[in-house]
């Protein structure tokens, strides 16, 4: 645990958590996305002072749609366990993932003081009892795996629901100053994230349509993550809010994320940045109807 807070603000990061098959799939894509993640998880564990815990929104944990619009939820679970909780139906192909584990720390009361922080600073908020997603534990098991283990806390917080973005940034913008109180921040989305176009390519009447509509999504899909890494990597936080938002008029918006879910996290990540410095960290990777960008904000 740490003992001082830190002398400037805690980075915040924001990963391409990938699926599952992260931590089983051996091609050359993977493994370099294994790799990028390796790398950040050894750079936070390096970070001295050591920070209190970790806060982090998922891609897989949005608010609940039953307290309705503009309420964040904050997971106070005591022994939180590991949701096997895939896109992709594995009992027959692979019944062996639902055995995975992640060992790790929660702390219910630096929780419930996030939840109070939230609170203070206007956003409606409650208190609920949830297991790790695999948004969090699939991308964490590479970056910290047994042998370089993460040895704070991990407190889950949830993105709003819905499809008010500059809400999201708002959310971001009131947990910021909690990195000048031990607290590091990551979100864990993709920066491309369309199953829909995926399914586009397998539904093509014939390999030479299989190709021209992959051609097609892997397009859009570059166009996309090029349109918001020259968003995301504007310095000022205003200038930053403002291109990011700017981004959902894009054609290739929709096209990149049928749902918004995998987008938020990011949103949030850059709310709580400000003016930080921000760095593309590790390999670029775009597949078509995906994205494992990384982002480092110091």
């Amino acid at each position: 645990m740490p003992s001082s807070l830190p002398t400037k603000p805690l980075p915040v990061y924001y990963i391409g958590h990938a699926g599952v098959g992260l931590l089983f799939d051996d091609r050359p894509v993977t493994q370099s996305a294994r790799a990028n993640l390796r790398d950040i998880g050894r750079e936070i564990l390096s970070i001295s002072p050591r920070p209190k815990a970790i806060i982090a929104f998922s891609g897989h944990f949005e608010a609940g749609e039953i307290h309705g619009p503009g309420v964040i939820e904050v997971n106070v679970k005591k022994n939180t366990y590991i949701q096997h909780d895939f896109v992709n139906d594995f009992h027959d192909s692979r019944p062996s993932v639902y055995e995975y584990d992640w060992p790790h720390h929660d702390a219910p009361d630096l929780a419930a003081d996030v939840w109070r922080h939230l609170v203070r600073e206007g956003i409606k908020a409650k208190r609920v009892e949830r297991g790790v997603d695999h948004g969090i534990w699939v991308p964490f098991k590479v970056m910290f795996p047994e042998e370089r283990p993460l040895d704070v806390p991990l407190i889950q917080v949830s993105t709003f629901h819905g499809y008010d973005l500059a809400s999201q940034i708002r959310l971001g913008e009131a947990i910021q100053s909690l990195r000048h109180h031990g607290y590091l921040i990551i979100g864990s989305g993709m920066a491309v994230h369309s199953f829909a176009s995926i399914q586009e390519i397998a539904d093509a009447a014939d390999d030479e349509q299989r190709k021209i509509v992959r051609a097609k999504v892997l397009a859009e899909s570059r166009s996309f993550d090029t349109h918001l890494r020259r968003a995301v990597t504007k310095n000022n936080a205003k200038e930053r809010r403002e291109a990011l938002l700017k981004l959902e008029g894009l054609h290739e918006f929709r096209r990149s994320h049928p749902t918004v879910e995998h987008f938020t996290p990011l949103l949030v990540a850059a709310g709580a940045a400000g003016d930080a410095e921000v760095v593309l960290l590790g390999v670029d990777l775009v597949e078509p109807g995906m994205s494992y960008l990384n982002l480092g904000f110091y």
